[in-house]
């Protein structure tokens, strides 16, 4: 049995390690001063990694960054839900926030204030929100997707990988909240396919309606 598998069945042990690791309530978002020293502090000496950003990095969810990856001013990452994995030549403009769990596979290009988020708040009117359980919902952009300024990425309610397929171009502001195809471009709240690729014309048409 793996570490993190002994820990999720042993409830008491797992929140006095917690208790160790992040902050005091009532946010535990932002990880405690030693964890800081050792485990983020030096991912800012890696190349691509601007001094600006922000990374909220837990020791048992990974963080990885490919090469030639940016991160660029004022960007957002945290772990602490899941894995955040970013491959190789991955651009994540100004003032973007990624909340794993995700995955941006080569080449995917994020222009400025794009919001990814794979996890969701429970909805208990009677406690505060920050008290609440959240829940993981992964998002995978595949090779090659482009996010224009402003757009929200969110994963899906039922937890199931929101998938955003290879070559997919996202509109300026869209709200995405469902799969999008391959070869397309998506726009708008919440975001509907206008246009994909058309192989034998070798141009962009717009979808069949079936």
């Amino acid at each position: 049995m793996s570490v993190r598998a002994y820990l999720k069945n042993n409830p008491a042990l797992k929140k006095i390690i917690l208790s160790f690791i992040f902050r005091r309530k009532p946010y535990q978002a932002r990880v405690r001063w030693y964890i800081w020293v050792w485990h983020i502090f030096p991912r800012y000496f890696r190349r691509g990694i601007d001094w600006s950003s922000r990374l909220d990095l837990v020791p048992f969810h990974k963080f990885i960054l490919g090469k030639y990856s940016r991160i660029e001013k004022n960007v957002v990452i945290n772990n602490g839900m899941g894995d955040v994995i970013i491959h190789d030549e991955v651009h994540t403009g100004i003032g973007c926030v990624l909340i794993g769990p995700i995955t941006l596979h080569k080449h995917v290009g994020l222009s400025q204030y794009v919001r990814i988020l794979g996890m969701h708040h429970g909805s208990d009117v009677l406690s505060p929100h920050h008290h609440q359980p959240t829940q993981a919902a992964p998002v995978i952009l595949e090779e090659d997707v482009f996010v224009g300024t402003g757009s929200v990425i969110m994963g899906k309610k039922n937890g199931e990988p929101l998938v955003i397929g290879k070559y997919a171009r996202i509109g300026a502001n869209a709200v995405v909240m469902n799969d999008i195809p391959p070869y397309s471009v998506a726009v708008g709240n919440p975001a509907k396919v206008v246009r994909v690729w058309d192989f034998e014309k070798n141009t962009w048409v717009k979808p069949t309606v079936n």
